[in-house]
């Protein structure tokens, strides 16, 4: 099992780069100069793949933020700065290969989103077996030739003996791809993450693994396989388990992308293990690879950190009976449940939302019922059944003609408090618009929600409350009496 050298927090995922070390500099330069410049660092990671049945292809990927980096103004207005990468492999004090080259990056402005994105690098060895040291330097050429070094300790034994797996690529993003990009293997493109650190940012763990030596199916079920994912703590526990993929074998090898949603994991480090198994065969092999989850608000009093100990004490929550139905919903279905909901939901929960794809939102909404199940061990939710009933209670009750229940002011309170210990209602006349009196007499000693029909289309508003945080008007009357 390997780890990134350093973990450095890269929360932006958008990537930019140029690879144009041929370009000359203007010779009129002038050094860009932050008052107070940041260290100069990078993180790195490295890949094993097969090159052939001896041969292993020795992938390592960096990332450096242009944060770090010094910027020269260039005469059209831009700006570049340059880094010199040097690698190397070395059998004992031996350097056997090595590769050295430049990098440059230009930008138009020197603008906090510009700062804020990151460079990558990425290259490759092909090597025999046996035990190395990778060596990685990057100097940052316009910066006085600041630099750092990070050195891997790695053992390269070839995948030419029964069913193998690659190591696990984590990225930013894995998609379609044929191009010759750098980043490019069959027909993937595949946007490392060397820092290895998941979390608010970066919700979902994008995963890319290369799979060897099947044997030959002789019937149907021997022509597939089975790949699944297990997200383990530092102590070896189970702590996620996604739903295993059963595949047609495409021939001797294939390739095993996944895309896991971790988000909802608690800060700390984590294992991710994959396992193979041949339907022929039965054989089976794995590999596991460390990863961390970083989420800011884990760490702010009263946060998920704390609570870790007791939540794990009281036992998981239960998405409901009838969470299978989430893995057949389509991304418009999960949103509208979801956005039913998000009167109960965090800020960060709704942010979370807008950044996950499909496969991430079928999995984050069951997390999301999950950590609001009040009987931890039951396989029922009952506040998730509560709750989506009285959606459907306020749809039949408030529907408007221009909106559905839920969306109205009578419906989201009810959503939120429940439903009304009293109402009085009083309806319209020439003189007055129709209003109502909703009392809940035990939430926060008792408290009283006034709505006004204020259009005479039969949709009340709300106008003024005493609950805390709601609509506070005392000169509410206003909305009633035309003559107020």
């Amino acid at each position: 099992m390997k780890t990134s050298f350093i973990i450095f927090l890269l929360i932006s995922v958008t990537f930019a780069f140029s690879q144009n070390s041929d370009n000359a500099v203007s010779d009129t330069t002038s050094t860009v100069n932050e008052p107070e410049q940041a260290q100069f660092t990078f993180t790195a990671d490295w890949n094993r793949f097969r090159a052939s049945d001896s041969l292993v292809y020795l992938e390592y990927t960096a990332a450096v933020g242009r944060s770090v980096l010094t910027y020269q103004r260039q005469d059209n207005g831009a700006f570049i700065a340059e880094l010199l990468i040097e690698s190397s492999i070395a059998e004992g004090d031996s350097i056997i290969y090595a590769k050295n080259w430049r990098t440059r990056d230009t930008i138009e402005n020197m603008d906090a989103h510009a700062m804020s994105m990151i460079i990558p690098i990425i290259n490759y060895f092909v090597i025999p077996e046996g035990e190395y040291f990778l060596q990685i330097k990057m100097t940052d050429q316009f910066g006085d030739s600041r630099a750092q070094s990070i050195k891997f300790q790695i053992k390269v034994s070839p995948f030419d003996d029964g069913l193998a797996i690659s190591d696990t690529q984590m990225a930013t993003s894995i998609q379609r791809d044929d191009g010759e990009s750098a980043f490019t293997k069959n027909g993937y493109k595949v946007m490392p993450n060397p820092s290895s650190v998941f979390g608010i940012g970066l919700p979902i763990l994008y995963t890319y693994n290369e799979i060897y030596n099947f044997a030959e199916g002789t019937s149907e079920q021997g022509g597939k396989y089975t790949v699944s994912y297990h997200i383990l703590d530092n102590d070896g526990n189970e702590v996620k388990k996604f739903a295993d993929r059963v595949r047609s074998k495409p021939g001797v090898s294939a390739v095993a992308v996944n895309n896991l949603n971790v988000v909802t994991l608690v800060s700390g480090t984590y294992i991710l293990e994959v396992k193979v198994t041949d339907h022929e065969t039965e054989n089976t092999t794995s590999t596991s690879r460390k990863f961390f989850v970083y989420r800011k608000e884990d760490f702010a009093e009263g946060g998920a950190a704390f609570q870790k100990v007791n939540e794990e004490q009281s036992g998981a929550g239960s998405p409901g009976l009838d969470a299978s139905r989430y893995d057949a919903m389509t991304e418009e279905e999960l949103d509208l449940e979801f956005e039913q909901a998000q009167y109960i939901a965090e800020r960060e929960e709704a942010r979370t939302w807008g950044k996950l794809n499909l496969e991430g939102k079928r999995e984050y909404i069951k997390e999301y019922w999950a950590k609001r199940d009040p009987s931890p061990g039951s396989p029922a939710n009952e506040f998730k059944d509560e709750y989506l009933g009285r959606v459907q209670l306020v749809n039949q009750l408030f529907r408007g003609a221009f909106r559905e229940g839920w969306k109205t002011d009578r419906g989201r309170i009810m959503l939120i408090y429940g439903k009304p210990d009293e109402i009085e209602r009083f309806p319209g006349s020439s003189d007055a618009k129709e209003y109502h009196y909703w009392h809940y007499y035990s939430i926060q000693g008792g408290v009283l929600f006034v709505f006004v029909d204020k259009r005479g289309m039969q949709d009340l508003e709300l106008v003024h409350s005493t609950a805390r945080g709601e609509l506070y008007d005392p000169d509410w009357v206003r909305w009633i009496d035309p003559n107020y």
